[in-house]
């Protein structure tokens, strides 16, 4: 078996649950003959160590021969596979599906017609229920093969119910391809290169998403189709900052599991991910007011089903809750609690618990190295901006980089490192130079920091001024907005100006900021 097939085995023992791994005790122990339980012997060896040390399994288990080995692991995969698949079809409707048409291919092929048109029947009834259209098509062209070779007494009656089935489900298909198809585009354009900056990215993003977007009335879409509707919407309203419109199709994919309470046990990661854009569209638009309660009401699910969730919808779930977890000490300004609330978050990420993505932990290290920044953990803060610096991830969130190198700097300038500001100041400066399109507000940072050394300490504070002037009118440009999202930049200046800690400027700001909104209109 090759290296990443031997992975890919001991991976999944791993992953297995106490129960997993009993029932499959129990059901290899059942399906196998004694001279086949070799490879549940290897199962019992591998679970137990957790590595896969070849010399090892021969010394331990001698009835296993090494010209063996290869086979017993393969044997084993599948056998893993298989005895999850029986554990888990009741949770999965494509399971059930794909087993019922296994089940008539298997009649078919022993002649038993009607009864194989029975079952694809059933099989049709679930796919419909569960809005599965590339299963109901798979039912359908296994009972259009029978129905046209065979004299099954319902050929005359049922041509047309076939064709229009298969008509209806083919339309569902190509409509449901091409949003799906959209949605995960926008979304790779967006991990590639951020947020719109300018015009320019600004006219190809929407020409992108206009020349894809299907003319269809969301009506006759079905679950799936609305989904990936909203989603492309959501996709495409973040990457250009129109915050409102972003949140109108957050909320309208979360209304889709309210109006249809059954969607939330079917697809609850989807689910679970909808309430995060609604919260992050609210985060964005700075809306603490409405952040809170539905913030509330995503740690509610969790209680709820956290018991009955699998490891993939626990490592989103997960995800959600600490990423908001952290907003909402932005939000507030209580970075003494965000310090403190962080550390868990760290420890999932040192322990890999739940393989979050490059571009989840990129994201994390800048996001809590600012609330250590805030709170004045400017060690902590360094830090973890050092696992985002100290590498360059090519064509991946530049905007982050961009900011962590930028932060990295100012933590610098705060600890005193004069030196290490001067060293910083050029490999930060390399680094931004070779990007296509920085934004105005990180020039100006940039070229600001770059002849600190030259300023006299007494001339700082109006330096200081200088900046944030500049910048406060950098921000009212479109598309500048988002910068001083990941980086407040202008509240670090006015904490220089004032003599405070940047922290207590951020709160008095989210409290000001928390007062207008109480009573602003209900609109994000």
């Amino acid at each position: 078996m090759p290296r990443r097939l031997t992975d890919n085995l001991l991976n999944l023992i791993v992953r297995m649950s106490p129960s997993e791994k009993r029932l499959f005790r129990l059901y290899a122990t059942k399906k196998a003959v004694k001279n086949e339980l070799l490879f549940l012997n290897l199962f019992d060896f591998l679970e137990k160590k957790k590595e896969y040390n070849e010399e090892k399994i021969l010394k331990k288990l001698p009835s296993i021969k090494k010209e063996q080995l290869p086979n017993l692991k393969s044997n084993l995969y599948k056998q893993l596979l298989n005895s999850l698949r029986q554990q888990k079809k009741t949770n999965h409707t494509s399971i059930m599906i794909r087993e019922q048409i296994d089940y008539a291919l298997i009649l078919h092929s022993k002649g038993l017609y009607n009864g194989a048109l029975d079952i694809l029947e059933k099989a049709k009834r679930m796919a419909l229920d569960s809005e599965r259209s590339l299963s109901m098509l798979a039912a359908l062209e296994i009972e259009k093969h029978i129905e046209g070779l065979y004299i099954t007494g319902s050929m005359y009656p049922k041509a047309k119910v076939l064709k229009n089935q298969t008509n209806t489900a083919l339309r569902q298909v190509s409509v449901n391809h091409k949003l799906s198809n959209l949605s995960l585009s926008l979304y790779g354009l967006y991990l590639q290169y951020g947020y719109v900056k300018d015009d320019r990215d600004f006219d190809f993003i929407t020409d992108y998403f206009k020349n894809n977007l299907p003319d269809v009335n969301p009506d006759s879409l079905d679950f799936y189709g609305k989904i990936y509707l909203y989603q492309s919407h959501v996709w495409y309203y973040n990457m250009i900052q129109d915050f409102a419109n972003n949140y109108k199709y957050a909320q309208r994919w979360v209304d889709l599991y309210i109006e249809s309470p059954e969607w939330q046990k079917r697809e609850l990661t989807l689910y679970i991910k909808g309430l995060h854009n609604v919260l992050n569209s609210l985060f964005m638009a700075q809306r603490y007011d409405k952040f809170a309660p539905m913030y509330e009401e995503l740690l509610r699910l969790g209680d709820a089903q956290i018991g009955n969730m699998n490891r993939d919808q626990r490592s989103t779930f997960k995800l959600i809750e600490y990423t908001h977890g952290i907003n909402q000490f932005f939000l507030t300004g209580n970075f003494i609690g965000g310090s403190q609330y962080v550390h868990q978050i760290s420890e999932a990420i040192a322990k890999n618990e739940f393989d979050w993505d490059l571009n989840r932990i990129i994201l994390f290290n800048y996001k809590i190295a600012s609330i250590y920044f805030c709170h004045g953990d400017l060690n902590n803060t360094i830090s973890h901006l050092h696992t985002i610096t100290n590498q360059v991830y090519p064509d991946f969130r530049e905007d982050i980089q961009c900011f962590a190198r930028i932060l990295n700097l100012i933590a610098h300038f705060d600890l005193g490192n004069e030196s290490l500001v001067a060293h910083q100041v050029r490999s930060t400066f390399r680094y931004l130079s070779k990007i296509e399109h920085l934004q105005p507000a990180l020039k100006s940072i940039l070229a600001f920091v770059r002849k600190i050394p030259r300023i006299s300490e007494e001339d700082l504070k109006n330096e200081f001024r200088k900046l944030k002037k500049e910048l406060i009118h950098i921000e009212q440009t479109q598309f500048e907005r988002r910068p001083f999202l990941y980086l407040d930049i202008i509240s670090w200046l006015e904490s220089k100006i004032e003599d405070v800690p940047v922290g207590e400027v951020i709160a008095r700001k989210a409290k000001h900021n928390l007062s207008k909104n109480m009573s602003m209109p209900n609109v994000a």
